[in-house]
């Protein structure tokens, strides 16, 4: 794969849910004719040869690229289709979609096979005119600083000659049949494109069709269950696909596993299931900062630059929903979590804490500094000269050092959780010690004994409160 959804986890998030619609739309085609169709041999797999393809009977059928791009001018998409095309070159056979955020505009009196072959044509008479460096010479020969298109090209020719390159390329547009014919916009309720905020409801909608073919319990909470439950079943396919990478054996996601979910009844709910609905609104809180100039400008990329937003989001999200929640509880110390039902209340309370303050300082903060310990769900700021400092990020947009303390001396585990911590970053005007505000409260919850009561202050002796930018400087300034 040249280009990988995976490390990204936005871009995997939106084409998860795409897969999961074309999955649910293949389901319910199948059920509408025959309710007791089995699905044997069925299956998706992400990641592979483009961004998701479709097995039936065990033989792949479709393959699917996702773009989630703001721009809809057709150069944003050509190098995705031309790599769509050579796979379809090479696997006669299955059908090639584009499934796209935005309606794609294509060149003016041109279809969206003849826009593609157009893009051959131009490297087919670059090559005629100056065929030692061009792209197929600078692919075949592996140049350094060659372009995308030449990657694509190595990937699916790799044992190809130049001139082999050149006439299977001819190929292609003189004969339309081997790949561009088999192209075509994926369609969403009669439209070419669909938007990140229009997918879960279409999920949700086809998930509804599918239940009421199958007979079983159709209610809202079940509808919503079973969208998370699956949205769960992609994130842990992810996780392991990624992985996996460099094995030669397929994970598939089985579209039986898929139909068995939409069976399960959801009147109980599970943590599992609270778990699934954290992460796809945390997922969305992400989405929401990047895509707002006031808290976020999208980087120039360069050679070897470095997203410290783009780097924590990667390393939180595929960290796994229940892991995800354990993360979201140390950066959350002001906050009392007694259970797992906590999951449902925990972003309702203090979702500006998270886009405010936790993700500011995800952002700002460089991610070389970052300490991540897997294990205990622990991420914190080191600094380089000052070993014994940890900044613990946290979602705290509270102002008041006096509150802040009490609901610090609240939370039971948090010597036990956070006890290496003498930094906390929060939303604050500037730098507090907190010893002298928990000398002010020293009467324990009445579910922790005395010595906890007294780990606490010790704790707190030692714990300091620093806004975002001083934290920032005293970091960035070592």
């Amino acid at each position: 794969m040249i280009h990988d959804a995976t490390p990204s986890w936005s871009g995997y998030n939106f084409q998860g849910k795409l897969a999961l619609h074309y999955v649910l739309c293949h389901i319910h085609e199948k059920l509408s004719v025959d309710p007791t169709h089995s699905f044997q041999g069925d299956s998706i797999v992400l990641e592979n040869n483009e961004d998701f393809e479709f097995f039936e009977n065990g033989e792949v059928v479709s393959f699917h690229q996702v773009k989630a791009y703001e721009k809809q001018s057709f150069s944003s998409y050509g190098e995705a289709l031309f790599g769509l095309a050579i796979n379809l070159y090479n696997q006669p056979g299955p059908l090639g979609y584009i499934h796209t955020w935005k309606v794609i505009n294509l060149p003016a009196d041109k279809s969206l096979q003849q826009a593609i072959e157009d893009i051959i044509r131009e490297i087919i008479s670059e090559h005629e005119a100056t065929p030692m460096s061009s792209t197929i010479f600078k692919a075949v020969n592996v140049t350094p600083g060659r372009s995308k298109i030449a990657k694509i090209i190595k990937q699916a020719f790799d044992n190809f000659t130049v001139v082999q390159v050149y006439y299977a390329l001819k190929e292609i547009v003189d004969d339309p049949l081997l790949a561009t014919s088999r192209i075509q916009c994926c369609m969403y309720n009669g439209e070419t494109c669909c938007s990140i905020d229009d997918i879960n409801p279409l999920i949700k909608s086809k998930l509804q069709d599918i239940l009421a073919i199958r007979g079983g319990v159709n209610t809202t909470k079940q509808i919503d269950s079973g969208f998370h439950y699956l949205l769960e079943m992609v994130d842990v396919y992810v996780t392991k696909r990624h992985l996996q990478k460099q094995t030669s054996e397929l994970l598939r996601i089985d579209i039986p596993d898929i139909v068995a979910i939409l069976d399960a009844d959801y009147e109980d709910v599970s943590s599992q299931y609270l778990a699934a609905e954290f992460k796809e609104r945390f997922i969305c809180l992400f989405d929401e900062f990047m895509n707002n100039p006031d808290y976020y400008s999208p980087p120039d990329y360069q050679e070897g630059f470095v997203c410290n937003l783009t780097q924590i989001r990667h390393l939180l999200l595929s960290s796994g929903s229940g892991k995800l929640f354990s993360y979201y509880k140390n950066f959350s110390p002001s906050v009392r979590f007694d259970s797992f039902t906590n999951f449902q209340q925990a972003l309702v309370v203090n979702e500006n804490g998270v886009t405010d303050v936790l993700l500011r300082i995800f952002n700002e903060i460089n991610f070389a500094h970052c300490d991540n310990d897997a294990v205990n769900t622990k991420l914190v700021y080191r600094s380089p000269t000052n070993p014994e400092n940890y900044y613990l990020p946290t979602t705290i947009n509270d102002r008041s050092p006096t509150s802040i303390a009490k609901k610090l001396r609240a939370n039971t585990r948090i010597v036990e959780d956070l006890y290496e911590i003498n930094h906390m970053i929060y939303d604050g005007p500037q730098k507090i010690s907190l010893s002298d505000q928990a000398s002010t409260h020293t009467t324990a919850p009445l579910s922790a004994d005395e010595l906890d009561a007294e780990r606490r202050d010790d704790y707190f002796n030692n714990l300091l409160l620093i806004p975002i930018q001083e934290a920032k400087d005293e970091l960035n300034a070592d």
